[in-house]
């Protein structure tokens, strides 16, 4: 025990006397007395007994002493987790899709949806259709700005500008036949998702406004209540006077069974806690 005891106070000797104190920029004490120890030669250790923790030849440290020695040396970085999953974004009342489904960058928007498929679509992937309210907020974001991209319109932002095509309805009503495919693809003028670097919020959402018109469920009184309305607008004109794209703009003429080549939509889900 004695020699045991001695060889330590030469260890100690050692470390203050060998060389000036070396201290790594805010290391603590602790973390800094074992680095010292492990730098020493081996020769001039002895009394150390190596193991997986740190222990000195006094006898291994209490795991307190040694897992607190440990995270003095190397913390892990703490990690928040966030509300909302990564292809979201997280507009306060709730998680939105980043781009309209199938919420892919690149990606062209689903056409020819109704409300009821758009209900579907999003809840095999645990997630549902946007509210109205939702929708607006993601539209003008935490500053309530009239457009996604600021406070006045601007026509080149998003995809806004398409000339209009005479549908030919009766074809289009026998979907999904051939022959309305090919019709769908003929009207066509939505572009990938996110094209527009443009035509996003300052959260991070892509054409709220143009490309395709997205169904929501209805949150507020208008001239047909019906359960869902469209928001956005599409690649063409807007329905409704004065047929500007604004985030408050709504068109309320369909029912939530009605399909057609230009509409679409995008999902929502409630965020963690």
């Amino acid at each position: 025990m004695q020699r045991r005891t001695a060889a330590l106070v030469g260890v100690s000797l050692g470390l203050a006397c060998s060389s000036p104190e070396r201290a790594e920029p805010g290391e603590p004490k602790a973390a800094r007395t074992l680095r010292q120890l492990a730098e020493q030669p081996a020769e001039g250790r002895e009394g150390v007994i190596p193991s997986a923790g740190a222990v000195t030849g006094a006898g291994p440290l209490s795991a307190s002493a040694t897992a607190s020695a440990t995270s003095a040396v190397s913390a892990p970085s703490a990690t928040s987790a966030t509300p909302c999953p990564a292809d979201m974004v997280d507009v306060g009342a709730a998680c939105i899709d980043r781009f309209e489904a199938p919420n892919i960058k690149g990606e062209k928007p689903l056409r020819m949806q109704t409300s009821k498929d758009g209900d579907a679509w999003c809840a095999e992937r645990g997630k549902r259709l946007c509210t109205e309210d939702e929708w607006v907020r993601a539209c003008e974001g935490p500053k309530g700005k009239p457009f996604p991209y600021g406070a006045k319109h601007d026509a080149s932002r998003c995809n806004e500008q398409g000339k209009f095509i005479n549908p030919s309805w009766k074809t289009l009503g026998g979907w999904p036949s051939e022959a309305a495919r090919a019709e769908v693809a003929r009207l066509d003028q939505s572009e990938p998702s996110g094209a527009r670097e443009g035509c996003r919020s300052d959260e991070g959402v892509f054409d709220l406004t143009g490309n395709v018109g997205e169904w929501v469920l209805r949150t507020k009184e208008n001239e047909t209540n019906y359960s869902h309305v469209v928001k956005g607008c599409f690649w063409g004109r807007c329905f409704r006077p004065p047929h500007t794209p604004s985030c408050e703009y709504v068109n309320y003429a369909h029912p939530a069974g009605y399909r057609s080549y230009e509409l679409g939509f995008r999902c929502c889900k409630a965020k963690a806690r």
